[in-house]
């Protein structure tokens, strides 16, 4: 599902990058640069105040800030998912189908 509000947007990399392992392997199968993904990774960091993580030759690894923050944000995009589906269902007109049927019952005989 695209995202719904702008700012998910970084909370999706954040997702990606935990998920990848690398900052480059997360911007790869995001289809963006790596750059890009690193800028917006490290201003989340300093929005919270906290490194979410350790990053080091091989890759990154998550800190426990990293992973408690992750557990957290993928809780929230499942519930902010789960409220747009919703709203979308209520808002869309309702498509009712109108059956009509006719039979009649034939009279054998008099009564």
């Amino acid at each position: 599902m695209p995202d719904i509000f702008t700012g998910t947007r970084v909370l999706r990399y954040f997702i990606e990058v935990a998920s990848q392992g690398s900052f480059r392997r997360a911007a790869i199968s995001l289809g963006i640069q790596e750059s890009s993904v690193s800028r917006a990774i490290r201003n989340l960091e300093d929005q919270i105040g906290a490194s979410l993580f350790i990053r080091h030759s091989g890759g990154i690894t998550l800190t426990l800030a990293g992973q408690r923050f992750l557990d957290r944000v993928r809780d929230a995009l499942d519930q902010l998912e789960a409220g747009a589906r919703e709203a979308a269902a209520i808002g869309q007109p309702e498509r009712a189908h109108l059956k009509v049927g006719v039979f009649s019952v034939a009279a054998c005989g008099a009564i």
